[in-house]
């Protein structure tokens, strides 16, 4: 079985698959001629992610849908887990992957809402580029831990496993940004999947 990967969510680490809001980074970045919003009480940032429809324009599909996921951590994921056992003291948990999905003309933006940083990383992506024929790319799979405070855009035709919600918490809901054309007898404009059984793992510790 391949095992995937795992790292901590960065702007850096992501690039490749698209892009990603992350504050705590974007603000580190500053220098001090940056312009303050909002009368001095807010710090504006520019074009932080890349929303994308590349649809046919004979589709018409022209305003992005903006929807709602309540996502629950499967059984032995609603842990609070760790990047790594440093020490040794800790448990391993195998995650198998199952699915890869991607949405061939559009980004897929989600936004995490409602959960404290403090309690530990909210969420799992599981990314892969696409080959020269379009298919996962299973050389090039990537796991990215997510903080609550961290949104992941996935580029338009990026693989990628269905959100993988992590923590001791009961649900996580997402603002899901994506183009749609919603057309039941053309299916394959929106969503493209492939399943893999007992292929496609990764560690986690707790």
């Amino acid at each position: 079985m391949q095992c995937i990967p795992v790292v901590p969510l960065s702007i850096t680490a992501f690039e490749e698959f698209g892009s990603i809001v992350s504050p705590d980074e974007e603000v580190r970045r500053l220098d001090s001629s940056q312009k303050n919003a909002n009368q001095g009480t807010a710090i504006k940032l520019l074009q932080v992610s890349h929303i994308e429809n590349q649809f046919p324009q004979s589709l018409k599909v022209k305003n992005p849908s903006c929807n709602l996921f309540r996502c629950f951590p499967k059984g032995a994921l609603q842990k609070r887990f760790a990047l790594v056992d440093s020490d040794g003291s800790l448990k391993k948990y195998q995650h198998e992957i199952k699915v890869l999905e991607k949405h061939p003309f559009s980004t897929q933006t989600f936004i995490p809402m409602g959960r404290d940083i403090k309690s530990g990383y909210a969420y799992l992506v599981v990314t892969a580029l696409p080959d020269k024929n379009g298919e996962p790319d299973l050389l090039t799979l990537q796991a990215f831990l997510c903080k609550s405070n961290q949104a992941v855009t996935y580029g338009a035709g990026v693989w990628h496993a269905p959100m993988i919600v992590v923590g001791e918490e009961e649900y996580l809901d997402f603002t899901v940004i994506i183009n749609e054309l919603h057309d039941h007898n053309q299916l394959q404009y929106d969503l493209e999947e492939r399943f893999y059984d007992s292929q496609l793992s990764l560690n986690l510790y707790y």
